[in-house]
């Protein structure tokens, strides 16, 4: 379910730093790709992980999922397909 107190500068704030996010683990991917010993890399990984976790799990609670496996389960209905979508506006 939407929380309607979310302004929406707050939803593309939220959706700007998750993508911050991914950045930074789609480069320390690459980088453990080829120095997969490396146990501070793992470190950073594990770290910055957690937090885009935590923040698509907020967005999702807030907005709706961005990925299937951050949808909440809600039994009443499937509100995937209730969000708009990319190409509707959604997300911004």
């Amino acid at each position: 379910m939407t929380n309607m107190n979310i302004k929406p500068c707050d939803r593309k704030k939220l959706l700007n730093e998750i993508g911050c996010i991914e950045f930074v683990l789609t480069e320390l991917n690459l980088y453990l790709d080829t120095h997969p010993y490396d146990q501070n890399a793992i470190e950073k990984f594990t770290y910055f992980n957690d937090i885009r976790n935590n923040m698509m799990n907020d967005y999702a609670e807030n907005f709706g999922p961005l990925m299937l496996n951050y949808w909440n389960g809600n039994k009443d209905k499937w509100n995937w397909a209730l969000n708009d979508m990319p190409w509707e506006g959604g997300y911004y």
